[in-house]
């Protein structure tokens, strides 16, 4: 069943995905109009630990109680749906996957999970998108076909690879509030008891407001400084990235993609940590936390360390999923040939990649690439 998704549409679920950060209880009713939207029958977003599988957040929309029990107590079914631990963990961040393609048809429905609880309930296939990926745990949404609407196409999976940033963003973010809901009216006094740094900024990163713990990296200039009146970061990629992400943010949220999610920045002491970008000028909630305010930024600890950093180069340098997992590869040694073979694609293909990394990163060869990727892993 073809989908046609306008932009006003997608602008508008994006805003929703955002009001989630402040209210978590709204993320029930976000998979449902998605779900509408894309004529998919059920959706459910979590968080599983992958050693030993097991979920530890998940919220379900259109599933039965049994199906829900089911998801909620079964990860190790759950990751095994998918391939296991070690394939999940090289799906791309953002990029929907269809079950059925990504791992075959057969594999897909040989399970006791499929048996058990889909097939009976008409599903005929699956789509998945990786919103967080760290060592032992991974964020996920995933929408569920019925067999009446016939297979997942290339316009659902546009529509979703559009939607698939800002989950990473708002499930990021409220993670740090620890998935709490907080009234605009109470906003300023949780500000000021909030353990990480967070600013307020207007489009120009002037600051708005800051809270105790950012006043202290402001005073200190680690990692955040002040300089003729706007916020900025030392290095010089960073700070780019910073403002690319404020400017989208006040122009339009819904394109923002995965700008401003994670840019890295570093301590004095050599700690590192993240800034992630929530824009302010949409929905009324968010709206009216100030009416000044362009973004907020969130100033946190590194979850784990950046030996790979892939992650913070499609930050600072705006890389699609595609051109990411192939820097990945890349620094990993592998060759362009064996890239290919890898990953499926003709080696024409990856060449086309590697020149578009070349000119988004400002670099002339391979090797640059992974001087480029050193870089990253050493203080900034």
């Amino acid at each position: 069943m073809a989908t046609v998704t306008s932009a006003e549409k997608i602008s508008e679920l994006v805003g929703a995905i955002y009001d989630c950060v402040l209210m978590p209880e709204n993320w029930r009713l976000v998979l449902e109009a998605i779900n509408q939207e894309f004529h998919f029958i059920a959706a459910a977003l979590g968080v599983t630990r992958l050693r030993p599988p097991a979920h530890i957040l998940h919220v379900g929309a259109g599933t039965d109680p049994e199906w829900e029990s089911r998801a909620r107590f079964q990860g190790a079914e759950m990751t095994a749906r998918w391939g296991g631990p070690e394939r999940v963990a090289q799906f791309a961040l953002d990029e929907p996957m269809v079950a059925s393609r990504a791992i075959g048809p057969v594999r897909w429905r040989d399970n006791a999970y499929y048996r058990d609880m889909l097939e009976p309930r008409g599903i005929v296939d699956s789509v998945a998108i990786v919103i967080a990926r760290e060592p032992y745990a991974l964020g996920y949404v995933a929408f569920s076909r019925h067999r009446s609407a016939g297979e997942i196409g290339a316009k659902e999976l546009d529509g979703l690879r559009l939607l698939g940033p800002h989950f990473r963003r708002a499930v990021t973010i409220s993670n740090l509030f620890n998935m709490k809901a907080i009234e605009a009216a109470t906003f300023a006094s949780v500000l000021e008891g909030f353990a990480f740094g967070l600013v307020l900024v207007d489009a120009q990163l002037g600051i708005v407001h800051a809270n105790a713990a950012a006043a202290r990296m402001l005073a200190a200039s680690d990692p955040i400084e002040l300089r003729n009146g706007v916020l900025v970061l030392r290095e010089r990629a960073c700070n780019a990235a910073l403002e690319r992400a404020v400017q989208q943010a006040g122009l339009d949220e819904s394109a923002m993609g995965p700008r401003g999610i994670g840019i890295p920045a570093r301590r004095a002491e050599g700690e590192p940590c993240v800034i992630h970008v929530l824009p302010l000028t949409r929905g009324e909630m968010r709206n009216g936390l100030s009416q000044r305010a362009t973004a907020a930024l969130f100033i946190a600890p590194a979850t784990v360390p950046p030996n790979m950093p892939s992650d913070a180069l499609a930050v600072l340098f705006d890389l699609t999923p595609a051109e990411t997992r192939i820097f990945e590869l890349l620094v990993d040694g592998q060759t362009q040939s064996a890239i290919a073979d890898r990953l499926g694609i003709a080696r024409s293909t990856v060449k086309s990649h590697l020149l578009h990394l070349f000119e988004k990163c400002g670099c002339k060869r391979q090797v640059d690439l992974v001087r480029l990727a050193a870089g990253l892993t050493s203080p900034l």
